[in-house]
């Protein structure tokens, strides 16, 4: 990074302001339920970590949410959960493929160019396909997440859920600032 040398000092401080503005607010906020039931929720009955991971535990399909309860509100996070009309994040499209002679693979593309595509199945597999031999390759314009949260879980459920998410993320802060046993202090 280059030096600020022709940065008066007010320049410094006013630039050094806003960085730390765009790192957001650490402050403490009350959570709305038990993270510990939501945890079980998470991994249970929410069916989450089939596709999410959180300090690389779960699935990897969709995106990874060890940090995303540090950097969103609690309503933010419930509506992610609730939203049924979600964007796609990029790298995320999900599509299915039926080979020539039949076979459908179904997952998330992984890559893609004018002559192949990689789908990675929710099995982990990797599925390198010639569009040439494909017989059908569709594309999905919504997300693989399920629409149905809200009737799934109560709204117990979903505040633990959301507990969940903002402790570990959390947690997560704390024990990167921990000295470990042996450290110099």
């Amino acid at each position: 990074m280059p030096g600020f040398h022709s940065l008066t000092a007010a320049q410094v401080r006013s630039l050094v302001t806003y960085v730390r503005l765009l790192q957001g607010k650490t402050e403490n906020h009350a959570l709305p339920g038990n993270p510990e039931s939501g945890k079980q929720i998470y991994f249970g009955k929410g069916e989450c970590s089939n596709c999410h991971s959180i300090a690389g535990q779960g699935g990897f399909l969709g995106p990874d949410l060890t940090t995303f309860g540090s950097t969103s509100a609690d309503t933010a996070i419930l509506q992610a959960i609730l939203n049924s009309n979600r964007i796609v994040p990029s790298g995320y499209k999900s599509a299915g493929a039926t080979t020539r002679d039949g076979v459908r693979i179904e997952g998330i593309v992984r890559n893609e160019d004018n002559f192949s595509v990689q789908l990675q199945t929710q099995d982990g597999a990797f599925h390198f396909l010639q569009k040439s031999d494909l017989q059908n390759l569709e594309y999905r314009n919504q997300s693989l997440m399920p629409t149905n949260y809200g009737e799934r879980l109560t709204r117990a459920e979903l505040d633990d859920l959301v507990s969940y998410l903002m402790d570990a993320s959390s947690s997560l802060d704390k024990s990167k600032k921990t000295p470990k046993e042996g450290d110099a202090e």
